[in-house]
């Protein structure tokens, strides 16, 4: 068994390209899908087509003393076009005594805004009212927004958590399935029929093999993880009991989708070509490529229940968002277990029979 298992990381060793490409794709996918997360400010465009340029310059630099918030001063057209595009959710027009808000869509975001925007006009009326310059607005500004913030905070944290876990699974899937296709082209090559013929028995070959395809995913989706959190600031989380009891439910799903796959395609060619379509179309209906909560589709809600990366991306959210527990990640993690003995059982059936 050691000795298979030494081979293929020697084999790694000479052709790391594969695994890197698709570790480097999952950084890739991820930095421009869920940003840059250094920047914590709510960003607000605003412009003025009443007051002066110094007073609206005066107001913005009130506004900023907030930690929250970031307002810009635009133009009215560059709103427009930035609404109209989806570049932005909202913009500010600023008037003497009054704002108003441009919404392109409903967020948490425009809760926060409209509730600073508010208190901040209601304290400069009571002050202009008092006729009394020295005293400064934003220190009368004693409204809490923590919570509204804190929600929008959340929903990011969500959103973010969701496309690493997307992303990673979908691409350590990629490596996992393309490495057990080295079993294929050593069956072609006969580079398997030697193995069989040596003095290790069959059991000890299919562990070597099953044993680096799994730690081979194990490292990739670790590493990834650790990238994420430690290098780029995402927050993954402290549940780490959780997660790698989920990752090791999922990584031996699809080591074991490997398997049957292997049993059923008959050239290293037709596996080159199933790969591709298998990954995709599971990440497509597991809710990988985008959250399954916008498909409505019953049959296709249905149909994702039949695919491994489902249950990954559940119980991974549940771990990274919520902390969940080991004892909320038994139910997905059964079912990942139970999907892996019916691929491994099938599969390693189909093999023994060609």
């Amino acid at each position: 068994m050691w000795a298979i298992f030494t081979l293929q990381w020697l084999r790694l060793k000479r052709e790391p390209l594969l695994v890197l490409s698709f570790l480097g794709m999952t950084l890739l996918f991820v930095f421009f899908l869920a940003g840059n997360q250094s920047d914590q400010h709510i960003t607000v465009h605003t412009f003025s087509e009443d007051l002066p340029e110094e007073v609206v310059e005066e107001r913005i630099d009130e506004l900023n003393q907030s930690e929250d918030f970031q307002f810009e001063s635009t133009n009215r057209a560059d709103i427009e076009e930035r609404i109209e595009s989806s570049q932005i959710s909202l913009g500010v027009q600023l008037e003497d005594d009054d704002y108003q808000l441009w919404v392109g869509q409903e967020s948490q975001v425009l809760m926060a805004v409209d509730q600073y925007l508010n208190r901040y006009y209601y304290q400069l009326l009571r002050l202009n009212a008092l006729d009394d310059d020295s005293i400064d607005v934003v220190s009368y500004i004693d409204y809490e927004i923590d919570s509204v913030i804190e929600q929008d905070g959340m929903a990011e944290k969500g959103y973010n958590a969701h496309v690493i876990i997307g992303m990673t699974l979908y691409f350590s899937m990629y490596t996992i399935l393309f490495s057990v296709s080295n079993v294929v082209t050593e069956k072609r090559t006969g580079t398997w029929d030697r193995l069989v013929v040596s003095s290790l028995s069959k059991l000890k070959i299919y562990q070597g093999q099953l044993a680096y395809f799994f730690t081979l995913g194990m490292l990739q989706i670790g590493l990834s993880f650790f990238i994420f959190d430690y290098i780029l600031g995402y927050e993954l989380g402290s549940a780490y009991g959780s997660i790698v009891f989920m990752l090791v439910a999922y990584v031996f799903s699809i080591v074991a989708l490997g398997m049957l796959i292997m049993g059923v395609v008959q050239s290293p060619q037709q596996l080159q070509a199933v790969i591709p379509i298998v990954a995709t179309s599971m990440a497509m209906l597991g809710g990988a490529l985008w959250s399954i909560e916008l498909v409505s589709q019953p049959f296709l809600l249905l149909l994702a229940r039949f695919v491994p990366i489902y249950y990954g991306i559940e119980g991974l959210r549940q771990a990274i968002i919520f902390e969940a527990g080991l004892s909320q990640m038994i139910e997905p993690a059964s079912i990942l277990f139970l999907m892996g003995v019916i691929f491994m059982g099938i599969g390693l059936n189909l093999m023994e029979r060609k």
